[in-house]
């Protein structure tokens, strides 16, 4: 847990509702990433059936540029986490967790270890 990074966030807000763009700092201010932030929230209960299941606020995160690999993505979405989850999380409204997607997961995890 030592190793978990500690991000800032640039945000600003798209051409679109809840949809917020975000440039990812490392400690030294650095860039570390672009990420699409995109809020999802639950209908209001006024609009549900009264035996509908409560469903918490959470964040999806898509990440459009980072420098990850398989042995960092555990610490890079932990440290994230931590970041967007305190950006994101008001008086009224407190977020349960992040979900992340990946352009292509593949094309990041296949790529053999450089010697």
């Amino acid at each position: 847990m030592n190793n978990v990074p500690v991000y800032k966030l640039r945000l600003a807000r798209t051409l679109f509702n809840n949809f917020y763009r975000a440039r990812l700092q490392d400690a030294n201010g650095e860039d570390a990433g672009q990420l699409l932030i995109v809020p999802g929230l639950p209908l209001d209960r006024s609009q549900l059936p009264e035996n509908a299941p409560v469903a918490a606020p959470y964040l999806l995160v898509i990440v459009e540029d980072a420098n990850i690999n398989k042995d960092n993505v555990v610490d890079f979405e932990e440290g994230v986490s931590r970041a967007v989850l305190a950006k994101f999380t008001t008086e009224t409204t407190a977020f349960d967790h992040c979900e992340f997607y990946y352009p292509s997961p593949a094309f990041y995890f296949a790529q053999e270890e450089e010697e």
